[in-house]
């Protein structure tokens, strides 16, 4: 009897000619053996057609679009004729560490809870550096307000959780589609990451000026759908000044802090009623970001006091003690300044 995979790693591929054999071959590797790897080519019309199917490898499944359908959909594909118990995923110009699979694959079989995890990785090409990623499920969700917090060709996915709650990726979204399935697991599953840098993601300009672009395409009617996972209607001026105040970027607006304040409470209460999170540490966050805001802002250091005092939202003793002494001493010293 034929052996069943326990994960089925799958690739889209269009047009990825050029480090296409590097990103086959780093799976093909992997120190794990027990897997299948699905290749959708979505019509490419360069030679990655010819470098897949240069591999005398059993374990390398081939799906041939007949017109480009894009990723959402060849994903979707790939998925649908999964064998494996997990789907992870892989794309066509990154390299994967030869103990990436072994590890994802132990994390998950040891945390039941956890229904879809990725990794931290290592940029190459355009830009070097580390993509770092919070590790535990709450900070993760939390930072999805603002920001994709797992790295899309790092996944490892629970087949059973997309088939058992339809959470496949949505073929209407060209773009951000890992960031739009997210929000519709926040709710249905853990998620988690690995500290560990088990890939090797790569930047080339040419895809960096691309997300950039792409990021203004849907992700504030993402995010939008978010917040109102919470109870919040958001606009997009709230939204930019959340995204700000996590990113520690204070404009010099002279409400910033009473607009901080307002917004962070809107959201604490909207998340009490709903109870999307976590009461007390979704509140402890927001008020390490309210807290960075008071400590940072350049408005009028009595307005900030008179707003700080009077909120609720505080981390713990000793950090409102800094935040009164730094205010005070930034009052003192602009009464001395006049």
């Amino acid at each position: 009897m034929e052996n069943k995979p326990l994960c089925s790693v799958v690739m889209s591929v269009y047009n990825g000619e050029e480090y296409l054999k590097e990103s086959i071959d780093s799976i093909l590797q992997q120190s794990y053996v027990n897997f299948e790897f699905i290749i959708i080519d979505d019509a490419s019309t360069d030679s990655s057609l010819e470098i897949i199917q240069s591999y005398d490898e059993p374990r390398i499944i081939l799906i041939q679009n007949n017109k480009n359908l894009f990723l959402a959909a060849s994903l979707n594909k790939g998925i649908r004729i999964a064998k494996g118990d997990y789907i992870v995923r892989m794309d066509a110009d990154d390299v994967s560490m030869p103990e990436r699979l072994m590890k994802q694959v132990s994390f998950m079989e040891l945390n039941p809870q956890v229904g879809i995890s990725g990794t931290c990785s290592e940029i190459i090409g355009y830009g070097m550096g580390h993509g770092n990623y919070s590790q535990d499920d709450q900070t993760i969700k939390f930072k999805l307000l603002h920001e994709c917090h797992l790295l899309h060709p790092t996944l490892i996915i629970r087949k059973e959780l997309i088939f058992d709650n339809d959470l496949f990726y949505n073929e209407e979204f060209r773009k951000n589609q890992d960031y739009e399935l997210f929000l519709r697991g926040i709710d249905i599953t853990e998620y988690a990451n690995l500290p560990d840098v088990l890939i090797e993601y790569r930047h080339t300009e040419e895809n960096i000026k691309r997300e950039s672009y792409n990021q203004q395409e849907n992700i504030f009617g993402i995010q939008k759908q978010i917040f109102l996972k919470i109870g919040v209607e958001i606009t997009a001026t709230e939204l930019e000044l959340y995204k700000n105040i996590n990113r520690q970027i204070y404009s010099d607006s002279m409400n910033i802090v009473d607009e901080t304040y307002n917004l962070l409470t809107k959201m604490v209460k909207g998340n009490n009623r709903k109870l999307l999170f976590e009461t007390k540490p979704f509140q402890d966050y927001l008020a390490q970001l309210f807290e960075n805001v008071c400590r940072n802002s350049t408005n009028s250091a009595l307005s900030t006091f008179r707003i700080y005092q009077k909120s609720k939202l505080r981390t713990n003793t000793i950090i409102k003690t800094k935040i009164i002494l730094i205010l005070f001493v930034k009052i003192i010293f602009r009464i001395f300044k006049k």
